[in-house]
């Protein structure tokens, strides 16, 4: 029970990691406050984690909105009285074109959520960890800026400025005991590669199986890591066992880059 008595904020509750990283944080004896866009599935992640015997609290929340931002902190300090971690795994993906045919607009909504959303809603937190004596602040980034893809650049450019962003936070919040660092997933099994790989086998003419194999070949373990794993790379950084750790980045891609 790494996280037991604490209270943790995780946005970007969905399919796939955000699922994994709520559970994640409950199994570890956390109070876990759920913020995402759509009511129905933070409600089904937090009726999963009360009927295992956790405290779950699910509050819609867009965090392109201030105002959004504010309620969800101020629904976890008024039903649990603290927060002690948070977890910004809020994104908007990109619309996979080429920069030169790219809608820079667009571009600029993905950094709107991405970067400035995220910002938003780690700032509502910062007075709340500063009267508690600390905190821990994770940032759910992307292997992408590593390495970088084609037709992701608005998406890559967002991640890389939230990145920098992290390490800035990190020195500035450092007096405060308040600690930041990022997760740097890569490909992760769950949902929506297993959609993907669905889709490539029938591009292919393929068994998902083959596709699977060649995508873990990139791999030193050979494996796409499962995104719970993943999940508990963020439990590490909200934890007591990295409480001198910060400004930091932790690449979780089964070894397909080495940072």
């Amino acid at each position: 029970m790494l996280l037991a008595d604490k209270v943790a904020i995780v946005s970007g509750v969905g399919p796939g990691l955000g699922r994994e990283l709520a559970l994640a944080f409950a199994r570890e004896g956390a109070c876990v406050v759920l913020g995402a866009r759509s009511a129905g599935v933070i409600r089904e992640v937090a009726d999963e984690i009360t009927d295992a015997g956790g405290t779950a609290l699910a509050v819609p929340t867009n965090i392109v909105e201030p105002a959004q931002c504010a309620r969800l902190v101020a629904a976890a300090l008024g039903e649990l009285g603290r927060v002690d971690c948070l977890v910004n795994n809020a994104f908007r993906m990109d619309t996979m074109q080429p920069f030169v045919e790219a809608d820079l607009s667009t571009w600029r909504k993905i950094v709107d959520v991405n970067v400035f959303g995220s910002l938003q809603l780690t700032r509502e937190v910062v007075d709340p960890m500063k009267a508690r004596g600390g905190g821990s602040v994770v940032f759910v980034n992307s292997m992408v800026v590593r390495k970088p893809q084609p037709n992701q650049g608005g998406y890559t450019i967002s991640k890389g400025a939230l990145l920098t962003a992290a390490q800035v936070l990190a020195k500035e919040l450092g007096p405060y005991k308040i600690r930041v660092n990022s997760i740097l997933p890569g490909a992760m099994w769950g949902p929506n590669v297993e959609l993907w790989l669905k889709m490539r086998a029938e591009e292919h003419g393929t068994t998902e199986q083959e596709e699977y194999e060649e995508i873990a070949s990139a791999m030193a373990l050979g494996i796409i890591p499962p995104d719970d794993d993943v999940a508990n790379a963020a439990v590490f950084f909200a934890s007591d066992l990295s409480r001198v750790i910060t400004g930091q980045t932790l690449d979780v891609n089964g070894g397909e880059v080495f940072a």
